[in-house]
């Protein structure tokens, strides 16, 4: 297992914090495995980080599916 960290929007944040949303489109370049765990940093464009985070396990990665739109060297991380 190994410790993920990437920057999220404020409204996207939210979303996972009362988790309506569960899952992430991000660029393909952790190698993210089931069981890993993703630590989401709420970040301002203009401002930095918030100093809020959220951590999930990780369940899914789907990679690798351009029949689906998925384009090559992006990743959906489910959690």
């Amino acid at each position: 297992m190994k410790v993920i960290r990437k920057k999220i929007l404020p409204e996207y944040f939210e979303a996972v914090k009362a988790r309506k949303k569960n899952y992430e489109l991000q660029e393909d370049c952790d190698n993210a495995q089931e069981g890993d765990l993703l630590v989401l940093l709420e970040f301002y464009p203009f401002k930095g980080y918030s100093g809020r985070g959220v951590r999930r396990y990780i369940k899914y990665v789907l990679r690798n599916c351009p029949e689906y739109g998925l384009k090559n060297g992006y990743c959906i991380i489910g959690w």
